[in-house]
């Protein structure tokens, strides 16, 4: 009996299946590329924290009223005066560490800000983001995703925390020059980043750091945030079960993906870092080239929701992840 007919019949309907998926998944990520999930919308069932996302949209829309806040400008030396107004009001010390960069134009003073939540164990938390905004001949890049949103979240989870707390201590940083041109600071990692690893080692605390966590863009109304493979397990994880544990793991991906700059300087210096970033703001790649780093970041593409998103994810994550450096340091260590 001739085979040949019944082999041909299967092998065609078996291409034009494949043919079938191939095309479905090629629409689907041209649509992905195109249109954000609805999905990815963040929307808040009850709040896990004391972070207020109503405070924190009232300061991020304070700093973008500032406009376009420069790395060395009057304006982000406005930025830092509410900030530090902000945080003396919330009963938290705030100190400053003053720095040079490579500027555009030569060099420039900057400077970094930081207050602590005083924690009655051992070790020493780092929540860390750049309030500078990137500058753009011929527009206003007022930064309300890029810049911004790091700015009212760190301020808003410093207010959550409190002066005290019973774990490790958290100290929160307002990093200067994140957004350098290119070219202007030669070094891989920000000026801001760095300058604050050296100024660790010289207060003498680099050894009492169990984790540094940097957030970037994460204001994003179409929130996802995906993993840090640079980062360490053991830091990873205690994050991302926290995201799990509240519900919020729709936001917080399994995809992986190579932390942007804000990280590396901590990365560079030996301490164990974990950036929490959106990679992919808008929700779609077309989104991220209008958005990212232009005029068009403005308070219309963020959510006070994906801001309180992450403030409860990391201050339920901040117990886990001292918990975890604490088994993993040698006998004796200080």
């Amino acid at each position: 009996m001739d085979q040949k007919g019944p082999t041909a019949v299967k092998f065609i309907a078996v291409f034009g299946i494949g043919v079938f998926v191939l095309l479905w998944a090629v629409s689907l990520m041209l649509r992905q590329a195109v249109q954000p999930a609805a999905s990815q919308l963040v929307r808040v069932a009850e709040s896990r924290s004391p972070f207020d996302p109503a405070r924190a949209w009232a300061d991020l829309e304070h700093v973008v009223a500032l406009g376009p806040r420069p790395a060395g400008s009057e304006a982000a030396a406005a930025a830092r005066d509410y900030l530090r107004a902000e945080l003396l009001a919330a009963g938290l010390p705030v100190r400053e560490q003053a720095f040079q960069a490579d500027g555009p134009s030569g060099p420039l003073r900057l400077v970094n800000l930081f207050a602590e939540c005083r924690g009655g164990e051992e070790g020493i938390i780092v929540l860390a983001g750049s309030y500078d905004t990137r500058h753009v001949d011929g527009a206003r890049v007022v930064g309300a995703n890029g810049g911004g949103a790091a700015t009212a979240w760190l301020l808003e989870m410093a207010r959550a925390l409190g002066p005290e707390r019973p774990g490790c201590s958290v100290w929160l940083a307002w990093l200067d020059g994140g957004e350098l041109p290119a070219g202007a600071d030669p070094a891989g990692a920000p000026a801001g980043g760095r300058a604050f690893a050296a100024h660790l080692r010289e207060l003498g605390v680099f050894d009492r750091v169990a984790a540094v966590i940097t957030v970037d863009m994460i204001g994003d109304a179409y929130l996802g945030v995906w993993r840090d493979p640079g980062a360490p397990r053991w830091l990873g994880n205690a994050v991302w079960r926290s995201a799990l544990r509240l519900g919020y793991g729709g936001h917080f991906l399994h995809q992986e993906r190579p932390a942007g700059r804000s990280v590396l300087a901590f990365r560079d210096a030996g301490l164990p870092s974990l950036a929490v970033a959106d990679p992919s703001y808008g929700g779609s790649l077309m989104s991220d080239r209008r958005l990212r780093g232009t005029a068009d970041d403005t308070l219309e593409q963020v959510r006070a929701e994906s801001l309180k998103a992450v403030g409860d994810v990391l201050y339920h994550a901040l117990d886990a992840v001292g918990a975890d450096w604490k088994r993993r340091r040698p006998p004796g260590a200080r």
